[in-house]
């Protein structure tokens, strides 16, 4: 196993990688880029680390996580010299985060001592970040407008339950709805469902077209 200085050593490295591409010596792909022009490769790159999951691959893993660390490094790196923020920052206010939602674990004598299962975790999480918040902020705004829809539309759902608010149905048997339309309530159907199941909509549909695609592909070479 590497020691802390090691490990730190090879994460310094990177940083300084990193610099190097942005710099005027650097990669005329890098030094173009903006934390705009990237938004599509950190998606892309975070998707590629859930298929190396759900390919049980530790070397693809690895490297995919890699790939995203990167990203994450570069966008670092944009704000820096911007004199924004550089990644110490970003490992400074995450770790105080951490410290903060996790009283039961790093504050003595903490009264939620007693929390001994993952669900008392989340809820006190969701307390605490609620607790942080301008009293005026919807409770909403946490939950990011670029998620994919079956993913937002579900966190939603549940958020609107800690809440005790209630959604219309019946609003779903509308005649006069377009087709659009009928086809977004029916997808808010399925998400409905899947909250009822207590199941991820977008990890279920994932698996699915991931086994369509394999017929195809498998039609393909005629077995």
């Amino acid at each position: 196993m590497k020691n802390q200085a090691e490990k730190s050593q090879k994460i310094l490295d990177l940083l300084k990688t990193v610099a190097y591409l942005r710099s005027p010596e650097g990669c005329p792909w890098d030094q173009k880029q903006t934390n705009e022009s990237l938004k599509k490769y950190l998606v892309e790159e975070t998707y590629e680390v859930l298929a190396e999951i759900d390919n049980n691959s530790v070397d693809g893993l690895k490297e995919e996580l890699g790939d995203l660390l990167f990203q994450i490094c570069l966008h670092a790196q944009i704000q820096e010299e911007k004199g924004n923020f550089d990644i110490s920052d970003i490992a400074e206010k995450l770790n105080k985060k951490m410290i903060s939602r996790h009283p039961h674990v790093f504050e003595k004598d903490y009264e939620s001592k007693k929390i001994n299962n993952s669900e008392q975790v989340v809820d006190q999480w969701e307390k605490i970040k609620a607790a942080e918040k301008s009293p005026n902020t919807s409770p909403f705004e946490s939950i990011p407008a670029h998620l994919p829809a079956l993913m937002r539309g579900l966190k939603i759902l549940k958020k609107a339950d800690k809440l005790n608010l209630k959604l219309n149905e019946n609003k779903f048997n509308n005649s006069d709805l377009t087709a659009e339309e009928e086809l977004a309530d029916s997808l808010v159907k399925i998400i409905l469902k899947a909250k009822e199941l207590n199941l991820d909509p977008e990890e279920v549909l994932r698996q699915r077209i991931a086994k369509i695609q394999e017929q195809f592909e498998n039609q393909l070479i005629g077995e």
